[in-house]
């Protein structure tokens, strides 16, 4: 009988005590290409008009063509561009988190004001990083460059930091000339 509360005790503490595994997922666990706005004296600004940015990846689609006689021909269509707007006529800009392609490449366009388009290649290497059974995986990217494929407005862009993974720090410095008064 006196030994009765000594097991209840150590049962109740086998109880709270948590299994081996706790879950410490972190609280964001997608990557996003961090970009700053700045001014040619490397400033931050902010563009106040319109700015939308629109991704593109390069993949191979299967399209279904109907003949005649009703039946269906598929054919691969090979190194389609895939639009998704990520940025929707935003004012008041100064910096800019954006998803990257599971890809090799991502392409980046800036239209300023429905009118003006800025687009770049960023080129990357993909890095999957497993935590545990209940995180899941997440992706980083290392990027090996950019490429500048049509500029209008932007005067260059700079990588400051190559290494994209959940913690949000700027990876990229876009620079315009802005007027001084």
């Amino acid at each position: 009988m006196k030994k009765l509360p000594v097991i209840v005790c150590i049962l109740l503490a086998f109880l709270c005590i948590p299994a081996c595994e706790v879950e410490e997922c972190p609280p964001n666990a997608l990557s996003f290409a961090k970009f700053q706005l700045v001014n040619q004296y490397g400033q931050a600004i902010s563009y106040l008009d319109t700015l939308s940015v629109i991704g593109q990846i390069k993949a191979d689609v299967t399209r279904y063509d109907t003949l005649a006689d009703g039946t269906l021909k598929e054919v691969v269509v090979h190194d389609s561009l895939i639009n998704d707007t990520l940025v929707n006529r935003e004012t008041n800009v100064s910096t800019l988190s954006i998803p990257l392609s599971y890809d090799d490449e991502t392409i980046i366009t800036l239209v300023y004001n429905n009118t003006y388009k800025d687009q770049f290649t960023i080129h990357h290497r993909n890095i999957p990083y497993f935590m545990n059974l209940d995180c899941g995986t997440m992706m980083f990217y290392e990027v090996t460059g950019v490429t500048a494929d049509q500029i209008r407005m932007m005067d260059s862009i700079v990588i400051t930091n190559p290494n994209i993974d959940n913690n949000e720090k700027e990876n990229f410095k876009l620079y315009f000339t802005a007027a001084t008064e």
